[in-house]
């Protein structure tokens, strides 16, 4: 059989092709006799229409599936509902916001089937079946308006039985420009934390087995390989591993990194990955640097310490922050930081206690965003009870993501919030605009002005990436110096 996957870039911006949608195409075509295409609309914004359509008339697909985040689940809505005015096809929605609200997506007419764990297994099953649904855990679907819930399904516990994500139906080389020449790996799935705001402790409340699973450093060694083999030096050059946490086992960071540099990985490929405070020692940092690794990522969410760890319980102290900071500096790794505004009890004067430490981390990339609760989270179920989240007439309305921001604070009113976001905004630009000016001189004014007459249209860039992209350009630059 064949299944149609659709990525729903239609508003958002991705700078990285998905792992979920790739990972599923690689197991159908090595562990199935059935055949996946992937439709990527990251660069059809203004024609997305007219690739639907080419694509399914092309394929004939038996099914077409999404997988959705929250942040783009209301796109995959509007692409699902264009499909079902035309044509017949059953559509299946998977992926984090379904596992997180299954009750939320099914009622929709244009969705017919929501995976509700882990999508590989199931999908296999499904085209197995000839799309038959009963049975098949992990699934709901509709039957004669009535909706079925399958049992629950088991995670896998070996992630080595799964293949490789197949990127072959992503414009390779448009991604390897927005985003600095990078590919988006994996060696790990799942997070033991409890952040209240972050989706991991609520979708390890509803799945059954063990959710924090690694793959094989050997397996992980066979896929850096491929890659290798794939793309050419001047095209791939950097590793984004998505991990939750990449340095949660010791054990594996090491092997990693023993077997990475015997491979010689390390002469031609740099990477990038997400540390957390708490777990950082200066042997790993040590380890990370000798291999490889150029920057880390690390997310403080709060500067205030008691909406940090009481509220968004991070479980990280401003000790360990200091501690962390320090080590990442001693070993002059690039540094990009995470933080969040708008925490139900927050007041302006704790939203700048971030800045402040925003300010006084030196680090290279800082990002700030404002609190979206996710569904079936701890931090959405305060934020309904303080009612922070923009309603009307009871029911939340969505921005331009299709999520549910806060807009204000129990202690900031809707304007005050406003007014720091927009300081916040601004501290960020100087502050790119600064270092690309340290960094390049006049020609980051050329290569800005190239920017909005080039690049933003050949490659449907966010305008307000313009001066964030140049600045990483040039720091990638240097560590080559």
């Amino acid at each position: 059989m064949k299944v149609l996957l659709i990525e729903p870039t239609i508003n958002s911006y991705a700078f990285l092709p998905p792992i979920a949608l790739t990972v599923l195409k690689g197991y159908l075509a090595t562990k199935t006799s059935h055949h996946a295409k992937i439709v990527d609309l990251m660069f059809h914004k203004q024609d997305w229409k007219n690739i639907i359509v080419d694509a399914i008339q092309k394929e004939s697909p038996d099914l077409v599936g999404f997988s959705v985040l929250s942040f783009n689940y209301q796109e995959a809505l509007t692409i699902a509902r264009f499909i079902k005015t035309r044509y017949s096809t059953p559509i299946i929605f998977g992926g984090v916001h379904a596992i997180l609200a299954p009750e939320e997506v099914i009622v929709h007419d244009e969705v017919d089937m929501v995976c509700t764990g882990e999508g590989e297994n199931v999908l296999k099953e499904l085209l197995d079946n000839n799309l038959q649904c009963s049975g098949i855990s992990g699934l709901w679907y509709k039957q004669n308006s009535e909706v079925i819930r399958n049992r629950p399904r088991r995670l896998v516990s070996d992630l080595d039985e799964f293949a490789f994500p197949d990127f072959t139906d992503f414009d390779m080389k448009r991604y390897f420009v927005v985003n600095n020449h990078h590919l988006p790996i994996m060696a790990s799935r799942g997070c033991p934390y409890s952040c209240s705001y972050c989706s991991n402790h609520a979708i390890r409340k509803k799945l059954k087995g063990s959710y924090v699973r690694f793959r094989s450093v050997d397996n992980v060694m066979q896929e850096i390989e491929q890659r290798i083999r794939e793309y050419p030096r001047e095209e791939l050059k950097y590793l984004y591993f998505f991990d939750d946490t990449f340095i949660l086992n010791r054990d594996f960071v090491l092997e990693f990194c023993d077997q990475f540099k015997s491979r010689g990985f390390q002469k031609s490929l740099r990477w990038t990955v997400n540390v957390r405070a708490n777990l950082m020692t200066d042997e790993l940092m040590n380890v990370l640097k000798d291999a490889g690794c150029y920057q880390v990522r690390m997310g403080i969410e709060a500067g205030n310490e008691e909406i940090r760890n009481k509220l968004y319980k991070k479980d990280t102290t401003n000790q360990q922050i200091t501690d962390a900071l320090t080590i990442i500096k001693n070993h002059r790794l690039l540094l990009r930081l995470y933080f969040m505004i708008g925490a139900p009890y927050e007041t302006i004067g704790m939203m700048q206690e971030s800045l402040d430490l925003a300010q006084a981390s030196k680090a290279d990339d800082i990002l700030f965003a404002l609190l979206y609760p996710l569904p079936g989270t701890e931090i959405r179920t305060i934020c309904e009870q303080e009612e922070v989240l923009i309603s009307q007439k009871g029911n939340p309305v969505l921005d331009a993501t299709g999520s549910i921001p806060v807009f204000r604070t129990k202690y900031a009113s809707d304007i005050e919030l406003q007014r720091f976001v927009r300081k916040v905004q601004r501290w960020q630009m100087k502050k790119y605009v600064t270092q690309g000016l340290l960094l390049r001189g006049p020609l980051f004014l050329f290569d800005c002005l190239s920017f909005i007459m080039y690049y933003k249209t050949k490659y449907d860039f966010d305008p307000n990436q313009m001066f964030r992209w140049n600045v990483e350009r040039y720091k990638l630059q240097h560590l080559k110096s």
